[in-house]
């Protein structure tokens, strides 16, 4: 497609991608996806903790009953109620080959075996042929220890053991004693600890010495405490990080210990609210994921003095975290993915600074230099950034290189030069996890396309795009555009190499809009000229699939539970291909004119 082509397209397609993303924004300013997000997965896992967690059956009858037991028994008739359409939710999302997974995403074997168990679990005088066909899948996939997350096989195990399963294993122990020593606790645990914490509690007692004894008490202690403490810190509420998954976990160990009924109660409750009317429980809410990808896409984009863009400057502002988080040794200062109580990520932490301080008058927004002061206090001290937890052990939670790649390019944007000694760090930390190929990896998206990217414009932000870290992340993302323009570098094991982008059937899948995105917004800000051929036909793939509303399709490329449970997001997918586009035009010099009439 010729180069004038190609810049007037993507002028029309910027146009309607900001309208759709504006008309995707609440009055509190978040902007949301359409639908209902139903997760098969979460919805399982609420359905379990439910059963384990609910009241004996009251005779309500008479006029000896008091209020408060009579509101119990009309909770466990709503909870009765909610149970039976998820059931039925689930069997109406059970796919032909026996598995399930969120729409858009290949079947996963993580998430069929959960679903297998909470169902056998639940309603086991109806669901037997669903879940005998669910688990022959899992079997022919190599059943629960064939997952790449072992917590996740010790987790399949425990649903498996619960339902009574034919065959099921139980799941190893967790050492209570590891809690004992906060800061190691924090380091292996992250953003898991809680979750530890409360399923180490529902463990059966075990004989031991008298040691071992005091050993297990001081563990559970400390076990409740923390559990204690992240309830207390959201509230009361019930919910855990506004998260049904985490919440569903939580409330199962904490209800099979015994302890602390009202957590139970609470978390118990806030579930049933929270059950879709169609039955079945959402993934987690992403407020502030979705707002801050959706801002970005908008200031490439040309609207940064657009005044629709005030209520969602405002909303990150009443959301940064105005407590630490004394469990996991983090301070004031940060952005989770929700509330302003949720659980911290540095993704977002980064984002919404730079975002921030970007907007009008963002070099005195106070939040946007707390939300650095928080960055700079939980860098690495080998330079690179983990998700929540400073020196977080390698792994899902631990350093991540397109965390440490974003956060370098918040720190620029904030206005760190690039010699300033974090960005220096930072930058090495990258260098050193690039592959040979030049290939960087992500811990919260699919494959190697996001890390390289995120890479890529670190270096080039600090100046250093012809710098041989630079030079080979670049060649990498050129060696792998695909024929037809796209990307599509994702894989069951990255380390597999950036062709071995199969799903769990085997499949090669088409390229994406977000890693086609990812791709061409990292070429164009590393200097790739605009009317090269690479540029050209990747933008000229993006045009062609936005969709007649202005928005583009998500795909299976953002992790949830990393290679085990996946989601698509169609404002992540819309953001991502409107900055991409945005950069194009800036690129090209057609930079469209802002409205600032608009603005009081």
């Amino acid at each position: 497609m010729p180069e004038n082509a190609v810049t007037a397209r993507a002028g029309r397609a910027v146009l309607a991608g900001a309208e759709a993303l504006f008309g995707a924004r609440r009055e509190d300013g978040v902007v949301t996806p359409p639908g209902d997000r139903f997760s098969p997965a979460n919805t399982a896992a609420a359905l379990i903790a439910l059963h384990t967690s609910r009241e004996p059956a009251t005779d309500a009858s008479g006029p000896a009953v008091d209020p408060a037991t009579a509101d119990r028994v009309v909770a466990t008739d709503r909870a009765t109620a909610v149970r039976d359409r998820a059931v039925a939710r689930l069997l109406a999302a059970q796919r032909p080959d026996g598995g399930w997974a969120m729409d858009g995403v290949p079947t996963e074997t993580l998430t069929t075996a959960v679903v297998a168990s909470a169902l056998a679990l639940t309603a086991p005088g109806s669901t037997g042929t669903a879940v005998a066909k669910a688990l022959a899948l899992v079997r022919r996939r190599g059943g629960p220890g064939s997952l790449p997350e072992p917590a996740m096989t010790g987790l399949a195990r425990q649903f498996a053991a619960l339902a009574g399963q034919d065959g099921a294993s139980a799941p190893p122990r967790l050492p209570l004693g590891v809690l004992l020593v906060p800061g190691v606790a924090r380091r292996a645990l992250s953003l898991r600890l809680p979750i530890f914490a409360a399923l180490a509690l529902g463990q059966p007692a075990r004989r031991r010495t008298p040691v071992g004894r005091l050993l297990d008490t001081l563990g559970r202690q400390r076990a409740l405490d923390i559990v204690r403490e992240v309830f207390a810190r959201e509230r009361g509420t019930g919910s855990f990080s506004s998260d049904p998954w985490l919440t569903s976990l939580i409330t199962l160990g904490i209800s099979r210990s015994g302890l602390a009924p009202d957590i139970v109660v609470a978390s118990r409750d806030w579930l049933v609210r929270g059950a879709l009317p169609d039955g079945g429980w959402a993934l987690m809410p992403l407020d502030l994921t979705w707002s801050s990808f959706a801002t970005a896409a908008l200031l490439e984009a040309g609207y940064a003095r657009d005044p629709r863009l005030d209520p969602v400057a405002e909303m990150f502002r009443r959301r940064q975290q105005d407590t630490p988080f004394p469990a996991l040794g983090t301070p004031a200062g940060f952005w989770g993915f929700s509330t302003d109580r949720s659980w911290p990520m540095a993704l977002e932490t980064a984002e919404i600074s730079s975002l921030l301080r970007r907007l009008p008058g963002g070099a005195d927004d106070r939040h946007a230099a707390r939300g650095l002061a928080w960055l700079t206090a939980m860098q690495d001290r080998p330079g690179s950034w983990s998700l929540a937890v400073r020196d977080s052990r390698p792994g899902g939670f631990g350093p991540c290189p397109q965390m440490t790649a974003k956060a370098v390019t918040a720190l620029l944007d904030c206005g760190a030069g690039p010699r300033d000694p974090r960005v220096l760090r930072g930058l090495r930390s990258v260098a050193r996890a690039m592959r040979a190929d030049g290939g960087v990896e992500a811990m919260w998206y699919r494959g190697l396309t996001p890390g390289t990217a995120a890479a890529l414009v670190a270096f080039a932000r600090a100046g250093r795009a012809r710098a041989e870290p630079a030079v080979r992340a670049r060649a990498f993302l050129l060696a792998t555009q695909r024929p037809d323009g796209s990307w599509h570098t994702g894989g069951h094991d990255p380390a597999a190499g950036a062709d071995a982008g199969r799903d769990e059937s085997g499949a090669v899948p088409a390229g994406t809009v977000e890693e086609t995105a990812w791709s061409l917004h990292a070429l164009l800000v590393a200097g790739t000229a605009p009317d090269s051929a690479p540029v050209r036909s990747a933008a000229a793939w993006l045009l062609d699939r936005q969709e007649s509303d202005g928005t583009w399709p998500g795909a299976a490329v953002n992790e949830y539970i990393r290679h085990c449970y996946r989601y698509p997001d169609r404002v992540l997918a819309t953001a991502l291909a409107l900055k991409a586009l945005g950069r194009l035009r800036t690129a090209t010099g057609d930079v469209p004119r802002v409205r600032e009439e608009t603005r009081r």
